[in-house]
């Protein structure tokens, strides 16, 4: 890639790990309130299934904006 798709490339690949990192947050507060609502009420137990396919989702997420492209350097001569 050269010009402004390398630069273009590069902004999508930080949006992804910004918002898997956002995701991550989020499912690992619904999993937190689910363990803390978990003995008295039945809701405690979605919200961890919940927050655990969000967690997981947000992995892939930040796996998928971390490996998609690499940096290739030319040596000049």
């Amino acid at each position: 890639m050269k010009g402004t798709d390398a630069v273009l490339a590069l902004l999508q690949d930080i949006k992804d790990l910004l918002y898997g990192l956002a995701l991550l947050i989020l499912g690992a507060t619904l999993c937190i309130v689910g363990a803390i609502l978990s003995p008295e009420m039945a809701l405690g137990g979605f919200l961890i299934l919940i927050g655990a396919g969000t967690c997981i989702c947000a992995l892939l997420y930040v796996r998928h904006g971390h490996t998609h492209h690499e940096m290739i350097e030319h040596q000049d001569d």
